[in-house]
């Protein structure tokens, strides 16, 4: 409970019809959200803004990226984990377990192929760390591999076997020897080369130190950031692990698609289709203008509001005559970005 004023201000019911599509306008209200947050929970809102302002940067966003975009960008983040969160906690009800499992999430996750691959790949280098970190031989982890031990591959077991118990054509077994390259991983790759070959030595050691942040190393932190303790029932420790990799892989994604929407906003000579701009664009330009009156310098080599908006709505817009019936795993008119 906040109060303002004489007014008695009910937090956790206001954020809870945000999430769940009760409030109109999110993306209105998502700054009112985050400074009500910080005033009641002042080092989570903290660190969670700081880990977003870091990997802003270190997926291709400007080196001072913009507090209005790392608001907007965890505003959406947050959303989306806590409506994934509650998927979860719905298929993890209907097979009678007590907790949030990987298996819950990856069930969410099988009908996108490439993303749950993705999502394999890093199972299987969490247990090649830990195993790592242990002491174990690299030749001992290889042979564990082939031989299918659970003790060398716990996680890749645990998706192994349930993948295994939903597979009725082979297509998400197959994905387990599958070494295609991840074209999505391999821009990233690219474009973080491209950024850094004009850094200099101080700007680099920058640029690794906001790489190296991550959603997993301050664990009830990010624990409290998605309110587990209200949960009936709760994510255990690697659900918590894969919750925290799909924080990253959204913010990556909105990066993506940002970057792709600000190269479609800049007007091209020759183009005769240049002026056909979406409204987000219009909206955001005549609000610059005002900002740049009020004297307020624009940073034009930084990912802006408007490009995340105007991102967020062409990812869920469907083309099509049955489009409004084809969006699966939607809530709050948002489609999931990480599966």
């Amino acid at each position: 409970m906040v109060v303002f004023g004489t007014t008695f201000f009910n937090f956790d019911s206001f954020i809870l019809d945000i999430l769940i599509g009760k409030a109109e306008s999110t993306e209105i209200i998502g700054n009112l959200v985050f400074s009500v947050l910080l005033l009641q929970y002042p080092s989570i809102a903290e660190w969670s803004g700081r880990e977003v302002l870091g990997k802003l940067f270190s997926l291709g966003d400007s080196r001072r990226p913009l507090h209005e975009t790392a608001v907007l960008v965890e505003d959406v983040v947050h959303t989306q984990l806590i409506n994934l969160l509650h998927q979860a906690a719905e298929v993890s009800q209907l097979r009678g377990a007590r907790v949030i499992s990987p298996e819950d999430l990856l069930f969410l996750m099988r009908k996108d192929k490439k993303k749950l691959r993705r999502l394999l790949k890093y199972m299987f280098f969490r247990d090649y760390k830990s195993k790592i970190v242990k002491g174990i031989d690299e030749d001992d982890l290889l042979e564990d591999k082939l031989s299918g031990s659970n003790n060398a591959n716990k996680r890749q077991k645990i998706a192994q076997d349930f993948l295994n118990s939903i597979d009725q054509t082979g297509e998400l077994l197959a994905m387990f020897e599958d070494d295609e390259i991840d074209e999505v991983k391999q821009e990233r790759m690219e474009r973080a080369e491209r950024q850094t070959r004009i850094m200099d030595s101080a700007q680099y050691a920058e640029f690794c130190e906001s790489r190296q942040l991550s959603f997993s190393k301050k664990a009830s932190k990010f624990r409290d950031w998605l309110d587990c303790s209200s949960m009936e029932i709760k994510p255990d420790v690697m659900a918590m692990e894969i919750l925290a990799y799909l924080a990253y892989e959204t913010v990556a994604q909105l990066v993506d698609l940002a970057l792709l929407v600000r190269q479609d906003m800049v007007t091209k000579a020759g183009d005769p289709f240049s002026h056909a701009i979406s409204a987000t664009f219009i909206q955001y330009h005549s609000s610059a203008e005002s900002t740049a009156a009020c004297g307020v310098e624009a940073h034009s080599d930084a990912i802006q509001p408007c490009h995340i908006r105007e991102a967020i709505r062409r990812y869920g817009h469907k083309i099509g005559p049955l489009s409004p019936f084809t969006s699966a795993y939607r809530r709050a008119g948002m489609a999931f970005l990480a599966c």
